[in-house]
């Protein structure tokens, strides 16, 4: 009001003008003129130009949960080698592609293998001289891993085969081999590699910081891309090494895959689950952040006027703040909090 008197002596009038215009009536039709405006903005408090909106600060039982990103791969106690005991040729494979299906216990290849079949006419020949010598030669087949079928088959017909079956001693995919149809094999040689995909391993990284989030036996949720589906395992494995390019750390879950729909190399991503706690808490709309100090407005001792107040909180999630010191249950605050932000409150604070 004063700078709107004011105005009439700032030099716009000549000073008969000013003299005239500052006369009693003339003052006191100006503040007439501008009374209703002043009442009017007496009325206005703060709370209505700036639509401030309060809330109390809550204790809430916050479940903390962290993500990482992770992948799928096969677990290495569930790929298997299968490797020959003696020389020989192979035909009739069963199983002639990468990612073929085996069943354990069903034909695999044929083989053909001079010593084996050698041992054949041998257990012949023994079965007629002595019961003993007999078990020692079926013993002999074992160590070439002649089937115990085979075995069966061959006294039961009395006649040793070129070619015996090589029955699959897992199950799962072919995921390398190494011959085809009428390979020359080599005693010792590899020549298929089948992984069972019946549990899965989930490898996730995560950086050095949280360490302290992660623990073995701990719960977690797993979520696959393009499937809806979460999957509750726990934490089984913590790699001892960081990653020295990376920094980061690996942890392991195993998946339960009997249906088969998880696919090795998939993109995975892990939610872990620490115990619910309970905490002082509020929105991030009632907390004001500028590097590292937090601050919040609470009611001053003149109605309708608010100051800040520097208190230490930590995000625990993207919608909340926890309060660590400042505050105690019941206090209130502004909620909207960045209406009334100012520049000075940001750098120094008040209490």
């Amino acid at each position: 009001m004063r700078k709107l008197l004011n105005c009439f002596g700032n030099g716009e009038f000549t000073p008969e003008q000013r003299r005239q215009s500052l006369s009693i009536p003339n003052v006191i039709r100006t503040l007439l003129l501008f009374l209703p405006f002043i009442i009017v903005l007496e009325a206005v408090t703060v709370e209505q130009l700036f639509n401030v909106k309060t809330i109390q600060v809550k204790s809430q039982s916050i479940k903390n949960a962290k993500t990482y990103n992770g992948y799928v791969q096969i677990a290495d106690d569930k790929i298997y080698t299968i490797t020959l005991t003696q020389d020989g040729f192979i035909r009739n494979l069963t199983a002639p592609s990468i990612y073929d299906k085996v069943t354990k216990g069903k034909k695999l290849f044929e083989l053909y293998s001079p010593e084996v079949y050698k041992a054949q006419i041998e257990l012949l020949s023994a079965k007629r001289v002595s019961r003993a010598l007999a078990k020692n030669i079926e013993t002999k087949l074992k160590l070439y891993d002649v089937n115990e079928r085979n075995i069966e088959a061959i006294k039961k017909v009395n006649r040793a085969s070129k070619y015996l079956p090589f029955y699959s001693p897992y199950s799962g995919i072919v995921v390398e081999k190494k011959v085809t149809e009428g390979s020359a094999v080599k005693k010792g040689m590899m020549v298929y590699k089948i992984a069972d995909l019946s549990t899965v391993w989930v490898v996730a990284k995560a950086y050095e910081a949280d360490r302290a989030f992660i623990q073995q036996g701990q719960e977690v949720e797993v979520t696959l891309n393009g499937d809806k589906k979460v999957h509750k395992a726990k934490v089984d494995l913590i790699h001892p090494l960081v990653d020295p390019v990376n920094k980061t750390i690996d942890f392991r879950i195993t998946l339960n895959n009997s249906d088969e729909k998880i696919q090795p190399n998939s993109y995975a991503t892990i939610k872990t689950l620490n115990p619910t706690q309970n905490k002082l808490v509020l929105p991030n709309t009632a907390v004001v952040t500028k590097g590292a100090k937090h601050l919040v407005f609470i009611p001053s001792e003149y109605e309708g006027e608010y100051k800040s107040k520097m208190v230490e909180a930590k995000r625990v999630n993207s919608n909340q703040f926890e309060i660590l010191s400042g505050l105690k249950d019941g206090d209130v605050v502004v909620n909207n909090s960045l209406f009334l932000l100012d520049s000075d409150v940001v750098i120094n604070g008040e209490d």
